[in-house]
Formats: structure tokens, C-alpha cells, sequence
């Protein structure tokens, strides 16, 4: 009598199945988290308001941009940070402006006509991908941005693969850590050391740290190099 054996291949992916299945699903698990609310586009004018919390020359001076840089401003809102970044890397660079909401990106679209910035471009981006050029950028910059990601790592991955080899990721976001009298709820904002673990996990590491602002981390980090 033959007895009925099971298909090697089926075999083996069962017992693929039965070891790895529990460690994907909790990888792809890790993948989202309840992002913070995206900022109100009817509330664009208090993106607008001078910032004593937040001294832009002095985060551009941290940023280390030089002329002629390519720069991309993800998040950039009512593109409070577009304009000095552009300002930095001058006629020679470029800033892309990208923003997931349409508002946004026509008011900031708007702003650019009226101070006719040359260097910047606009981008209407998608909340998994900044729909950017691949291994384009020298900086890519998230102000009060990473906590309202959907899904930061595949987002990581993306912008990993816009960035030049010597490139950099610089995140600016509220710190539960430190107390605020505005901004998101606590339970919205994520911790500095998950940022630095999620950005570890996705293949970059800390390069720089700087602590001068009441309510934020500022992080700065390279691809790793393997």
C-alpha cells in the first residue's frame, strides 16, 4: 500500500509559516501606530506667528547647509522652515516644500509666487512617501512632524532611499518629556529614544543631538554605513 506523503514544497512552507509568521506579523504590527492629528489648515496663521520657542537661525545654523545644497522640507505646513532653508542654500540649491494636505500646499505654493523664490518646488506628497527623487538629497528636515506619521517606517524607507550616501535626516518634534502650554496632547508626541529606535531599526544612525529649544528634541542622523 502507498501512503500519501505531503509535497515537500508544502512541507516547507508550512514549517516557514508555523517559525516566521508570528515575527512578521508583529513586524508589520510595528510598521503603524496611531499617529497625532494632522495640524488644521484653517488654523494655517498660527503657523505664521514669530516662534521665541523655536529660533529658526539658530536651527539653520545647526543644520550646517551650504550653497547649492537640495534640501527637502517634509511637513513643511504653511512653510515657516521653507523660506530659511532656501534662504541658506541660496540660487545654486533647492528646497522641495512637500505637504500631504492640499491646503497646505496651496498656501504654500502662494507664498512661494509672492516671494518668488526660484529655488523652491512644491510637492503634494502621500502620507507613506514624500514622492521624491531618489538618492537626490543632502538634507532631508521633519519639523513637528514625525509624530503624525501613519506609518514612519516605511516613510524611513522611503526617505532612505531619496537621500544622497552622505546625507542626513534631521527631526525636530515635541518632547513629552518637556512640558508645553500648547502643541499636541502628550499622549500624541513620541519619546526622543523611540524616535532614535525607530530610525536605528530603519538603517540610520545618530550623528547629532542638540538640546537648546523649552519643548523639543532636535536629531540629527546619516545612513548607516554597512
Amino acid at each position: 500500500m502507498v501512503k500519501n506523503k505531503m509535497p515537500l514544497v508544502m512541507l516547507k512552507t508550512l514549517l516557514f509559516l508555523v517559525l516566521f509568521l508570528p515575527l512578521f506579523s508583529s513586524y508589520i504590527s510595528a510598521q503603524t501606530r496611531d499617529p497625532g492629528e494632522l495640524f488644521p489648515p484653517d488654523k494655517i496663521f498660527l503657523l505664521e506667528e514669530p516662534r521665541d520657542w523655536q529660533n529658526t537661525e539658530e536651527i539653520m545654523d545647526r543644520l550646517h547647509l551650504g550653497a547649492g545644497d537640495i534640501v527637502a522640507d517634509i511637513g513643511a505646513g504653511s512653510g515657516y522652515f521653507t523660506v530659511p532653508l532656501a534662504s541658506r542654500v541660496g540660487d545654486k540649491g533647492l528646497v522641495f516644500a512637500e505637504d500631504i494636505q492640499i491646503e497646505m500646499v496651496n498656501y504654500i505654493s502662494k507664498k512661494v509666487e509672492a516671494l518668488e523664490l526660484k529655488n523652491v518646488r512644491v510637492i503634494f506628497g502621500k502620507p507613506e512617501d514624500p514622492s521624491l527623487l531618489d538618492n537626490f538629497f543632502d538634507l532631508v528636515f521633519l519639523a513637528n512632524t514625525y509624530h503624525e506619521l501613519e506609518t514612519p517606517f516605511l516613510m524611513l524607507e522611503n526617505i532612505k532611499k531619496d537621500l544622497r550616501y552622505s546625507g542626513r535626516l534631521a527631526i525636530i518634534d515635541w518632547d513629552p518629556a518637556k512640558q508645553s502650554p500648547f502643541g499636541p496632547p502628550i499622549e500624541e508626541k513620541v519619546p526622543e529614544n523611540t524616535v532614535i529606535n525607530e530610525l536605528e531599526r530603519a538603517g540610520f544612525e545618530l550623528i547629532e543631538k542638540h538640546n537648546f529649544m523649552p519643548y523639543h528634541y532636535f536629531l540629527v542622523f546619516r545612513k548607516k554605513s554597512y
